[in-house]
């Protein structure tokens, strides 16, 4: 017999020390945490922009993003660069900054559920949904809103 699960492929980081997940496809690279140039008159999360391969790419301070303090650098903190897509449908990297790469994974769908309105650490609005991954509920992040460039924009 010949069962295929409606699985998706996430990847896994940990920002503060919890876990959470993004579309894998939205995800273009992870690379090591390099200098990143402070950009005047942005709000704090933004953290500035870095150099990759020749793209100058802005960087969004995830947990600073959530409200929730600024990331300590560290080893393992890494960027992910994301495909993000303007009001235009024109594709735009972005980097998130995070602590640590934890996987890349498939979650069935099966184990998603909508999100909760409420008992998240960071705000639901950035939540696209809930996924069950290692026996628990993770935050499934919706980069799209993260990254909302109006809002980034904002000073």
């Amino acid at each position: 017999m010949n069962s295929k699960k409606e699985q998706s492929q996430y990847l896994f980081f940990l920002v503060d020390s919890d876990l959470y997940a993004i579309e894998a496809l939205v995800a273009s690279e992870i690379v090591e945490y390099s200098n990143i140039t402070k950009v005047p008159i942005m709000p704090s999360f933004v953290k500035g922009v870095t150099n990759i391969r020749g793209n100058i790419v802005p960087v969004i301070d995830m947990l600073d993003r959530f409200g929730l303090g600024k990331t300590s650098i560290c080893d393992k903190t890494s960027i992910v660069v994301i495909k993000y897509k303007d009001d235009n449908g024109i594709e735009i990297q972005m980097g998130i900054l995070i602590d640590e790469v934890y996987a890349v994974d498939d979650i069935d769908k099966k184990d998603t559920k909508e999100k909760p309105e409420f008992g998240t650490k960071c705000d639901k609005i950035f939540i696209s949904m809930m996924g069950k991954y290692e026996g628990r509920y993770i935050a499934i992040l919706d980069t799209q809103r993260i990254l909302d460039i109006k809002e980034l924009s904002k000073v």
